[in-house]
């Protein structure tokens, strides 16, 4: 009896040291883990700072200076406010600055400038009233890190790469992407378009309306299904023959068109330089509560688009302006 009870009691002690010993490796783990994090992103502190304190972010990359201002919600261009920026990235550079560290302090070699004489990017940060400047060089070919120097400090260091990467972007890679007009596909009710390519030109005016579900269905399966159901859907006709069926690809080309997202922004430029003193196409369309108008033009470099109310021209893909290419016979006879 005694026996056992020694056996259990030092089978115990071994359960209380195998749990304590596997507690101190996962702690050591946690830690190691911890200290190759903050090795991988530096713990020599060059900025540090609240995002919402930050006020403004200049840089220049590639010859082309950006200034960003913010005022702790949205972003935009200090010389062109109207500009539509992609507010992730802008973010994206702010977040970097914030926390901004080192991961080595090299002593500078003579005749060595780590690229400081002709930078990849440099960035001035104002938060909390405060402006610093930071100058990023040449990449270390065997770490990836970067060379960076800070304004009033004669020291070069490395950092992450990642915190350069983040500013390599010109004012146009910076647009973001949205659509103009703000209309909702699924809420138009009538789409009136003007399409004048090609030495043509033709109208066509288009009306949602309700129909059974199975409405393509023939004569038979539809009284059958009359029957069970009442289920309507919503589906586009021409405005004058609301009972003939129209190429479903051919209006959802439509419908993306109208709802899809420019890629790219031009402002303060004169609509006819861009080829709206004659539009490809123009069209009105309508959710019942607003009337949206929409002008689509070819240039000598692309294809454009505005709305009204709206001076800024949009960049779009040929295959909008294209999909509006669709007579009114031609959109019944592919259907």
């Amino acid at each position: 009896m005694k026996a056992k009870q020694r056996t259990l009691l030092i089978l115990l002690v071994l359960v209380v040291l195998a749990g304590a010993t596997l507690a101190l490796l996962t702690r050591s783990n946690q830690k190691a883990e911890q200290a190759a994090s903050e090795a991988e992103a530096g713990t020599i502190p060059l900025s540090s700072f609240a995002v919402d304190s930050l006020t403004e972010i200049q840089y220049t990359y590639q010859g082309e200076a950006v200034s960003l201002l913010y005022n702790g919600e949205t972003w935009t261009l200090a010389d062109d406010p109207d500009y539509h920026l992609d507010q992730t990235k802008c973010n994206t550079m702010a977040a970097a600055l914030a926390d901004l560290k080192a991961k080595r302090q090299l002593d500078a070699q003579t005749g060595e400038d780590y690229g400081m004489e002709v930078p990849l990017v440099t960035v001035t940060v104002t938060a909390g009233g405060e402006t610093n400047t930071f100058t990023f060089g040449d990449t270390n070919t065997i770490t990836g890190d970067i060379y960076v120097q800070k304004e009033g400090d004669s020291a070069v260091y490395t950092a992450a790469s990642s915190k350069v990467s983040c500013f390599e972007y010109g004012k146009e890679e910076l647009f973001g992407a949205f659509n103009p007009a703000g209309i909702t596909s699924s809420s138009l009710e009538t789409i009136d378009y003007t399409y004048f390519g090609g030495g043509e030109s033709f109208s066509v005016q288009l009306k949602a309306v309700s129909v059974a579900a199975d409405a393509d269905s023939s004569a038979s399966e539809a009284a059958d299904s009359a029957a069970d159901s009442e289920t309507y859907t919503t589906a586009w006709r021409l405005a004058d023959e609301t009972e003939t069926a129209l190429n479903e690809e051919a209006v959802n080309g439509i419908l993306s068109a109208l709802s899809g997202y420019v890629s790219g922004q031009i402002t303060g430029a004169e609509p006819a330089d861009y080829g709206f003193d004659a539009p490809l196409v123009t069209v009105t369309a309508s959710d019942g509560e607003t009337t949206y108008q929409v002008t689509y033009a070819s240039g000598t470099d692309g294809c454009y688009m505005m709305t009204e109310g709206d001076s800024s021209i949009y960049k779009v893909d040929l295959t909008v302006p294209e999909a509006f290419h669709y007579t009114a016979e031609q959109l019944k006879a592919a259907s």
